[in-house]
């Protein structure tokens, strides 16, 4: 009982300095009282022999054993839920007895044992190894100040703070130490905790060695030669105690081993785990702790509850215990031997040629503790980021006319897309089993080229404007088709739109002009008191703060009218625009606005100013007609019983303008390509690394991103549209959780521009990961304006992400313009943030 609730080290057989000061008449070390060390002592030391084998075995796991070991337990499955297996005709049903698909079994949640117990010891080993190290470097510090100021107020303090630290049970004080550290804190947290408490026994041995040797005739020789205390120390006494030095490490290490096995069978071990709760019934909930970091104890810990029934669960981290133990203790225990026998001199450790082993072992532990972890693993599967794959999907993509709705380059995209997802392992995320979910809308076309001109003062064109590139028709209200060639009337407000009503006008004549109106200070639905007034046609000024200049060809609310009788052409333009058309009269916006004596009519908080200019609008629109878009879903399900539920949207557009009547081609290479090239890739190097996320996936190619409403928010905002997706059996219905969406990734500035409005913890993880890439990163609102495209769901955390100075004019988006460098530093980023998310129950 005393060795289960005090795993010391046993220092009491080590060879001690005996040899008095009168007795030594050579003035030498007292290591040098023994024989020669010869080879044959080696070999015939059985305790030696068996210790370097095993030592040099675990360092071997250490090394290679996640190579060996048959999946990674960092981005492989964590489950095997309960299921009735109809082609074995069983209920299969973890833990799973050894096995050709596992070789050792496997634990509750169906990991497999071997794989967590070769992962699992570079956790465990090097964890032990630094405990020791600390251990070795407090006690020898401490026990050396001590032992060279005997009977002095540092040596009592020492003593008693180890008395005191002795007198509590290790295993206690190690669980009390590491509790009120934080245990979810990992690794370092214990190497604290358990160093605090073990480093009293080395400190005792080391006092008495320095209480022996300090009387020795040759430090009385080094103290008359004017050394210094800490001198004598490091030149004469240390070398004296390396070799009891050595054998204390190996012999800690037992002891630090069998604490670390004590705690994992009391449920004490590296990072704590997580816990969850799974509802048994409507008034009982069970508690769930799985294990997030492979390591030997926590894997005792899981396993201890199943020794009777299933022993094979407990077998392999219970062996790899013992067999640790027996080595450090054996190898302790042959060293021990071998100086009792004969000499073996140390001083090659204090020359100058150990600084070369020394940088080496350090370069080495810096390797170790590197790839501890998950975080190592992670950055594996980022680092599989091929830029040249996700250029090859932009390529492509861009290559089909701009895959406008309703036409064949849209159509190839979403086959494209589909067959994509295929390849990549993604299951069909439509319903019946079809990656296809059919958007179905009502829309009206342009059956030619929509027209904006400034006319001369002879009728002719002056100026021509661009369609959606200067100009976009609207179709809500009165706008539809028509075609009108009449002079410009801007008609300027003074007060808020709510102050306004129909007896506001009276008096305003419009009779046979074109209405130029300026967003935010005309009142939104003054185009129909325009037409009622005799206007032929309107004008908006945006704001100027959009990218695209979006025509308006859904009919988006059935709340809302469109296309109402009668029609007249509506348009919204470019400031630009209306500059060039108030360059006549030597005129601007803001003089306008700010000075109204010319004005020609004037009322109630309104005027109305007549201008030089005259203009040309002409369009013609289809039908409304009833299409289906297609939108392009594929499903990865997630792993874990309790985080399969919550399901992570991967989320981008995939169409874009299209092409115009008059043959305009609107690659959208950048525009929603770029983004949903990047999401692809993640998918193809998820495959590639066999990484089964914990959280389901659904990744997203949806149609209609430029439509008023695309039909996403509603679409994936509704739990119900999750049901036929295939998931585990887990205690809480699908949602979704998150909404991740890049666009325009693939040129810019080399800033990365996360949306302000995004979720903070969300961007904090991506902005963490993109620094440590060394790209910039900020979330200034000045970078970028709210993406039209962006999809908000109630409840669910939202992140938007671009390069800083993305937007190119829709007919320049074309593939050219495509950094494909930037796709690999970009894509490593994403790809790790989004591996953390889908794999860690706590990111």
């Amino acid at each position: 009982m005393k060795n289960i609730i005090n795993p010391r080290s046993k220092l009491a057989k080590i060879p001690r300095s005996t040899l008095e000061p009168e007795n030594d008449s050579s003035g030498s070390a007292p290591a040098g009282a023994r024989g020669r060390l010869r080879f044959r002592d080696v070999l015939t030391n059985l305790p030696l022999v068996i210790g370097l084998v095993i030592v040099l075995g675990l360092f071997l796991v250490v090394l290679l054993g996640p190579v060996w070991a048959p999946e990674n337990p960092y981005i492989a499955g964590q489950h095997i839920v309960p299921h009735y297996d109809f082609e074995k005709d069983e209920f299969i049903s973890p833990p799973l007895p050894p096995s050709a698909e596992f070789p050792w079994g496997t634990d509750r949640w169906g990991n497999d044992l071997l794989s967590l117990l070769m992962h699992g010891a570079r956790n465990t080993l090097v964890a032990c190894a630094f405990i020791t190290m600390v251990r070795l470097l407090l006690g020898l510090i401490l026990g050396a100040i001590a032992g060279w100021n005997e009977g002095q107020t540092s040596d009592q303090i020492i003593m008693g703070i180890s008395g005191v630290i002795i007198s509590v049970p290790m295993l206690i004080s190690s669980m009390m130490l590491i509790f009120a550290l934080d245990i979810r804190r990992g690794l370092p947290i214990f190497i604290i905790a358990l160093s605090l408490v073990g480093w009293t026994e080395i400190a005792q041995y080391i006092r008495s060695e320095f209480l022996v040797l300090r009387k020795m005739p040759y430090i009385e020789g080094a103290r008359a030669t004017g050394l210094s205390g800490l001198q004598m120390a490091v030149r004469h006494v240390l070398p004296n105690i390396l070799p009891q030095l050595l054998v204390i490490a190996f012999l800690e290490m037992g002891a630090v081993m069998m604490l670390l096995g004590e705690l994992g069978f009391v449920g004490v071990y590296i990072g704590g785990g997580s816990e969850f709760a799974v509802e048994v019934d409507p008034f009982t909930v069970k508690l769930h702790t799985i294990v997030e970091v492979p390591e030997w104890g926590a894997m005792l810990a899981e396993g201890f509850r199943w020794l009777r029934s299933k022993p094979f669960v407990v077998f392999p981290p219970a062996m790899a215990f013992f067999v640790a133990v027996v080595g450090f203790n054996a190898l302790g225990e042959g060293l021990r031997r071998l100086i009792e026998k004969a000499s073996l001199n140390t001083a090659f450790l204090l020359r100058k040629r150990m600084i070369l082993i020394i940088a080496l072992l350090t370069f080495a532990t810096i390797f170790i503790i590197n790839n501890t972890g998950a975080a190592p693993w992670f950055a594996q599967v980022a680092g599989a980021f091929n830029d040249d794959a996700a250029y090859e999907h932009v390529v492509a993509l861009a290559a089909m006319d701009g895959r406008g709705i309703q036409q064949p380059g849209g159509t190839e995209a979403a086959e494209y897309i589909a067959a994509k997802f295929e390849a990549y392992g993604l299951t069909p995320g439509g319903k019946r089993g079809s990656y296809f979910h059919p958007l179905e809308v009502q829309l009206v076309q342009p059956l030619t080229q929509p027209a904006l001109a400034l006319l001369a003062d002879d009728g002719s064109t002056q100026q021509e404007f661009r369609h959606r590139l200067d100009f976009g028709f609207l179709i809500q209200g009165h706008g539809g088709s028509g075609e009108v060639q009449a002079p410009l009337t801007f008609v300027g407000f003074r007060r808020a739109a709510k102050d306004y009503n129909w007896e506001s006008f009276k008096g305003l004549d419009l009779r046979g002009r074109i209405v130029l109106l300026l967003e935010g200070n005309a009142p939104p639905d003054f185009a129909t008191e325009a037409l009622i007034r005799g206007a032929r046609g309107v004008l908006w000024i945006a704001d100027g703060r959009d990218s695209v200049l979006h025509s308006q060809i859904q009919l988006a609310d059935p709340q809302q009218a469109y296309l109402r009788e009668p029609i007249i052409p509506i348009f919204r333009a470019r400031p630009s625009v209306a500059e060039a058309m108030l360059q006549a009269d030597g005129l601007t916006l803001p003089g306008l606005l700010a000075d109204d004596a010319g004005a020609d009519q004037s009322g109630s908080g309104w005027f109305a100013r007549d201008l030089n200019a005259a203009a040309s609008m002409s369009l013609a629109l289809s039908e409304p007609q009833t299409v289906e878009i297609p939108c392009v879903l594929g499903y990865k399900q997630g792993s874990d019983y309790n985080l399969a539920s919550q399901v992570v949207i991967l989320f981008a557009n995939y169409d874009g303008l299209g092409t115009d009547p008059d043959g305009t081609v609107f690659p959208a290479a950048n525009h929603n390509a770029s983004g949903l090239g990047m999401l692809l890739e993640v998918a193809r190097l998820w495959q590639e690394q066999n990484l089964d996320p914990r959280r389901s996936v659904l990744f997203v190619a949806w149609g209609g991103a430029q439509l008023e409403n695309s039909g996403a928010e509603s679409f994936l905002g509704a739990g119900y549209n999750y049901r036929h997706l295939s998931t585990l059996r887990t205690a809480n219905p699908l949602e979704a959780t998150m909404v991740i969406q890049p666009d325009k990734v693939g040129d810019g500035g080399d800033t990365l521009f996360i949306h302000p409005d995004s979720n903070k913890r969300l961007s904090k993880l991506l902005e963490e990961t993109a620094t440590g890439l060394d790209i910039p990163v900020t979330s200034d609102p000045a970078n970028a304006p709210m993406p039209r495209e962006a999809l908000r769901l109630k409840g669910v955390d939202w992140l938007h992400f671009s390069w800083v100075n993305a937007d190119i004019a829709p007919d320049q988006d074309s593939i050219e313009h495509i950094d494909a460098a930037k796709f690999q530093s970009l894509g490593e980023a994403v790809a790790f943030t989004l591996t953390r998310i889908v794999r860690e129950t706590d990111y």
